[in-house]
């Protein structure tokens, strides 16, 4: 129940916004899934887990500077 209403939530939201901010707010989803993983079960991330939240993290940033300016 909990994951429906916040995916109807979240759908909404992005349905609000612009395509190019949706679409980053899209590919931001994963680190902060995979974090939640990490501190409420004690999950493990392994190197390319870490390195790919890094690429994830830095792409967002260097995009929405380029969309800023």
């Amino acid at each position: 129940m909990g994951a429906g209403v916040s995916f109807i939530i979240y759908v909404i939201g992005v349905r609000r916004t612009a395509p190019t901010t949706a679409s980053m707010v899209a590919m931001v989803e994963p680190v902060p899934a995979s974090l939640f993983g990490v501190m409420l079960f004690g999950d493990q991330l392994g190197i390319i887990q870490i390195l790919g939240m890094v690429i994830i993290l830095v792409t967002i940033t260097v995009l929405s500077f380029k969309q800023a300016g």
